[in-house]
């Protein structure tokens, strides 16, 4: 386990020191939300662009965001959290799918200690493109908004996993769209939360092909 974190530290280092990162759409946001000092937010992406998602805010570290991730307790979980904080990251503990309740409650938890957890709401096992209301609420039960980032690489591999995942290849240009910061207040039952999740998934895809036609197009979008 210690090589393979060790040799997954280094390639993520790799990526972090050679991929070239531009905001396309919605840098006015990033910048009014490290600006103001929010104490956290609830960013969202797609399973699929985990990795593109990933550096894009762990580049906002330095800026004062406190970027963690929910890592299961297992085995493997242990192993992605030593890389996830060999990079600066917090981390926090727990399933979504085998503990959901104690995960809402640490990820819950660690909002208020102004940690923004990354909540991909297809994983960890899909069904893929399927937003699921975990996010929703997390932000409504904590009072941080979300913060939806779309994003797109103009070389990557392309994995025969169950999200199609996209890891960005060294040197690659990523593009990113983000939307503005999405406060939710209180739910009035978890018909809801589903409705919101899916109106995050259908913002996510359209953050998606802003990034995507960024990438196509010489003329970054307004």
């Amino acid at each position: 386990m210690r090589a393979a974190a060790w040799a997954s530290t280094l390639v993520i280092w790799l990526l972090r020191l050679t991929c070239r990162i531009r905001v396309v759409q919605g840098a006015q946001h990033v910048d009014a939300m490290l600006a103001a000092e929010v104490p956290a937010i609830v960013p969202c992406g797609w399973h699929q662009r985990i990795i593109m998602s990933g550096l894009f805010l762990r580049s906002l570290v330095p800026r004062g965001l406190r970027l963690g991730f929910l890592i299961s307790p297992s085995r493997e979980g242990e192993f992605i959290a030593r890389v996830a904080r060999s990079h600066g990251t917090e981390t926090i503990r727990g399933s979504s799918s085998r503990t959901g309740k104690e995960a809402m409650r640490a990820l819950t938890q660690a909002v208020r200690e102004g940690i923004s957890p990354m909540m991909y709401g297809d994983g960890p096992r899909g069904p893929a493109g399927v937003f699921k209301p975990g996010a929703v609420i997390l932000a409504s039960r904590s009072g941080a908004p979300l913060f939806l980032v779309g994003c797109a690489a103009n070389r990557y591999w392309q994995l025969k996993s169950w999200d199609s995942g996209q890891i960005p290849k060294p040197f690659a240009r990523l593009t990113v769209a983000v939307g503005e910061p999405w406060r939710i207040g209180p739910l009035h039952g978890t018909g809801q939360a589903e409705d919101i999740a899916g109106e995050i998934g259908r913002r996510l895809d359209a953050l998606d092909t802003v990034a995507a036609a960024a990438q196509r197009s010489s003329v970054a979008p307004a």
